[in-house]
């Protein structure tokens, strides 16, 4: 299941180059199994557009999160938008 192409990604993070395509496709892959994980149903759910617009963005947030922190080396929590967001994916969308 892919939530987001690799267009959109760099779309969204405004990237123009190639040189990061490895590690964005690896961020992609690594989101959308954590949501798949974290949302019950997700492929299901994602059938009605306004869950999938919400879901999309979601991703598009915890790639941009992943991608601007990655030289940080450290683990942390997402932060408030990004659980909110999360929360009520979870909670029916």
């Amino acid at each position: 299941m892919e939530i987001l192409t690799s267009e959109e990604i760099k779309n969204y993070l405004r990237i123009d180059y190639d040189e990061d395509d490895k590690l964005l496709q690896s961020l992609q892959v690594a989101a959308t199994a954590y949501l798949q994980d974290a949302i019950c149903n997700l492929e299901e759910r994602m059938k009605k557009q306004e869950f999938k617009e919400r879901t999309k963005l979601l991703c598009s947030v915890i790639i941009q999160e992943w991608y601007d922190n990655r030289e940080h080396g450290e683990s942390k929590d997402f932060n408030y938008t990004i659980r909110s967001m999360l929360t009520q994916l979870q909670a029916g969308g």
